[in-house]
């Protein structure tokens, strides 16, 4: 848009240079428009001007940037990966144990009991009887007569005419010895025969199986896989996208003034030249 204004106001200043040109001889003629006009003219003859507009078509240009595309051929290397396997040959180790046999002297200890007398102590409890004196009440009830007041004294009752008794508990203490048992502790030391067992060292020989180990190398081979690159050209066909800048014409229009001389000189009047176009005062 600023350059399509800038264009425009190129072209209009193209076509006001002209006539500001043509303005300046007027001028320069003291405002008059005839210039065949003599001296007394001169002095009776204002400058003033009228300002006229005249619309004029003028063709300018813009600039256009369009998207194109072209195709371009390439050759690229692309990668192939492939998967091989090749043969790896290798030493290892491996234990092999074998039993061997073997005459070994050790020392085995022999257990060997004899009967000796210690003296043991230990404890025993012995009864031990005691006598305990206890008193016991073997007493018995008896029947007393009882003197009754209204029998007066005669030991008879008048009602029932029979002798008041009472019961009376007669007592009879006896001692009575009863034995006691009770056990007592006692250490006691005695002589008794033990067994005792002591071990004796002895050497002897005996064949045993002893394992004896040794390394044994022996080749492996051994299937391993691989991965192989190579590159493959191919060629490649692809669209590039670049700007394309074009001028392309349009009609814009514009108004360009003119000064016209205001006719105010009768000797001027009949050489003046009519004037054209709109007058805007």
């Amino acid at each position: 848009m600023k350059r399509r204004l800038w264009m425009c106001c190129a072209a209009a200043m193209f076509v006001l240079s002209g006539s500001a040109a043509a303005n300046a001889a007027f001028l320069r003629q003291g405002g008059c428009c005839a210039p065949a006009c003599g001296s007394p003219c001169l002095q009776s003859c204002a400058p003033a001007c009228d300002v006229v507009y005249e619309e004029k078509q003028i063709t300018c240009y813009r600039t256009v940037y369009e998207t194109a595309y072209r195709e371009e051929r390439c050759v690229v290397n692309k990668p192939v990966y492939e998967t091989a396997v090749r043969e790896c040959r290798y030493n290892v180790c491996r234990p092999v144990t074998e039993w061997v046999e073997r005459v070994q002297q050790c020392t085995v200890m022999k257990p060997v009991y004899d009967t000796v007398q210690q003296t043991r102590c230990r404890v025993v409890c012995e009864p031990v009887t005691t006598y305990c004196t206890y008193r016991q009440d073997c007493g018995h009830w008896e029947r007393e007569p009882v003197a009754c007041a209204p029998c007066g004294g005669c030991g008879s009752c008048n009602a029932c005419c029979q002798p008041c008794t009472r019961c009376v508990w007669k007592p009879n203490i006896v001692e009575r010895k009863v034995p006691v048992t009770r056990y007592v502790s006692r250490r006691v030391s005695e002589v008794v025969p033990v067994r005792v067992c002591r071990l004796v060292p002895q050497t002897v020989e005996r064949t045993c199986r002893v394992p004896v180990c040794h390394m044994e190398t022996r080749q492996v081979v051994r299937k391993v896989p691989y991965t192989t690159c190579r590159m493959v050209s191919e060629e490649v066909v692809r669209n590039v996208p670049y700007c394309v800048c074009k001028r392309v014409p349009y009609t814009a229009t514009v108004r360009v003034p003119r000064y016209v001389p205001r006719p105010t000189c009768n000797g001027c009047t009949a050489s003046a030249a009519p004037a054209t176009g709109t007058v805007r005062r």
